[in-house]
């Protein structure tokens, strides 16, 4: 992912928290680090909180000049990434036919999520997945070791919640320098790891990239991708002062702001908020409907709240505002929307 537009995302918080548990694990405060990011200590008890990609940025190299100090601290926090904590698109991986389909899915779908490395698959001439790509091409030269040293923590254990068991490894290619007595990581992960290698690979023994997976759901491998697929249809494609109001509007929870209160935050008058937007051909209203909409899929595909909850969470005053609402942007109504969604796992049961 470009740095340039890491702004323009909305991140789930599990890589702040995870990085948080590491430094609370070693007695140190994660306040003053995520304050230094623009965050709330708050964030961390927030099953919603979401962040944007400069403030995972920020917060990263906080965290890696925090423990320096700790020898293999990178590949521990890597650890602690199991699939599920991926959300939508660990869910759609998890559940789909084989390894190869899995992969291609969370691909194909990585933009739902964040890292600052790019995934990709290599195939045999069958279309088998033969070994999984991390490209470092947009990541700034001061994190290089730290994501792949993550890697190798991270790595393996996708591919081991993936089958439920070791993913028949054959070799992992390193670019960092072979790690000094802090872990012995090929009888950890039972291969050969070829360190100050051009890229960082795991390469799959023969045969592996048709291996079933133990979870494989069809039906709720369509529910899950379209989820992912609604997640980036509805995902932030602002820049500028478009972007600007999105962010402040995604952090809301309730009844949104009215523009004059988003121009004050934004320290805007409200005539110059209005007219930025109208050079990016956006309107608030549009902005607004976005961030609704998103929140709204988000809480009928993953949720059993009444209409009544969801409506008063998205700032709707009554369940009927809401249905007419979600009918205007998306053509369904909620419960329709939700039934169809609710009927894809029911019948997989």
């Amino acid at each position: 992912m470009k740095v340039g537009l890491l702004q323009n995302l909305r991140l789930p918080k599990h890589s702040i928290q995870f990085m948080c548990d590491v430094l609370i694990e070693h007695g140190i405060d994660p306040d003053p680090l995520l304050k230094e990011a623009g965050l709330q200590l708050s964030l961390l008890s927030d099953p919603w909180g979401t962040l944007d990609g400069i403030q995972e940025l920020t917060f990263l190299r906080a965290f890696c000049r925090s423990t320096a100090h700790i020898e293999g601290v990178a590949f521990v926090t890597g650890l602690r990434y199991s699939l599920i904590s991926y959300g939508p698109i660990g869910l759609a991986t998890l559940v789909s036919e084989n390894v190869t389909a899995g992969l291609r899915v969370f691909t194909q779908m990585q933009g739902v999520g964040y890292a600052l490395l790019a995934y990709d698959i290599t195939e045999d001439d069958e279309g088998f997945a033969t070994g999984f790509v991390a490209d470092d091409q947009y990541v700034p030269p001061d994190l290089l070791d730290f994501v792949h040293e993550r890697l190798l923590g991270s790595g393996p254990t996708f591919f081991r919640d993936l089958r439920q068991e070791n993913l028949p490894i054959r070799l992992i290619e390193c670019p960092l320098d072979r790690p000094k007595g802090w872990m012995n990581l090929e009888a950890r992960w039972q291969t050969e790891i070829v360190y100050r290698a051009p890229r960082s690979c795991i390469h799959f023994h023969p045969g592996t990239g048709a291996l079933k997976l133990p979870l494989a759901n069809a039906l709720l491998a369509v529910n899950y991708r379209v989820l992912c697929e609604n997640m980036l249809e509805t995902g932030p494609k602002h820049t500028g002062t478009a972007n600007s109001v999105y962010q402040v509007l995604m952090q809301v929870r309730g009844v949104f702001p009215n523009a004059p209160e988003v121009a004050e935050t934004l320290h805007l008058s409200e005539r110059s908020l209005h007219r930025k937007l109208a050079s990016q051909s956006m309107s608030y209203r549009q902005i607004i409907d976005s961030v609704r909409l998103r929140r709204a899929r988000e809480l009928l595909d993953t949720s059993e709240l009444p209409l009544a909850e969801v409506a008063d969470r998205l700032g709707f005053s009554e369940t009927a505002s809401l249905s007419r609402f979600f009918r205007r942007v998306s053509g369904d109504s909620p419960s329709a929307y939700r039934k169809t969604s609710k009927g894809l796992f029911a019948s997989s049961r």
